[in-house]
């Protein structure tokens, strides 16, 4: 079994790509429409959204965009992106303005970044 994809909400086109093409590097892989419909159907919201896909071999993204679409960022919820070099990419992050918290867990840090639209990201460098 493998993790196909995760989900998250995002508010514009040029959030999505700043932060999943610009930042993190991942490639753009669909976009493509999701029918009032079937989103009434699936999450029991009636609006039609624009989704994007971005992924490389190991994962995809599913991002939900538009400024109208609910965002339920509240509790535990995030995601996590294991990268070759976390200070680089935080860096990045912190220079485009978006918020890193780096918070103290026994003899480590745990790392997290909010990117554009406040989804809650955990960085893990390699290991």
């Amino acid at each position: 079994m493998r993790l196909h994809h995760v989900a998250c909400v995002c508010g514009s086109l040029e959030n999505t790509a700043r932060f999943y093409e610009d930042i993190v590097g991942l490639r753009r892989i669909k976009t493509s429409t999701l029918n009032k419909e079937l989103a009434e159907q699936i999450f029991d919201i009636s609006l039609e959204c624009e989704m994007v896909t971005y992924g490389n071999e190991n994962f995809n993204i599913e991002i939900f965009v538009g400024a109208h679409v609910p965002k339920n960022i509240a509790g535990f919820g995030h995601f996590c992106l294991q990268v070759g070099d976390r200070e680089d990419l935080l860096r990045m992050c912190e220079s485009a303005g978006l918020t890193v918290k780096r918070v103290p867990k026994g003899d480590s840090v745990v790392t997290f970044v909010k990117d554009f639209d406040g989804n809650l990201i955990e960085v893990k460098g390699s290991q």
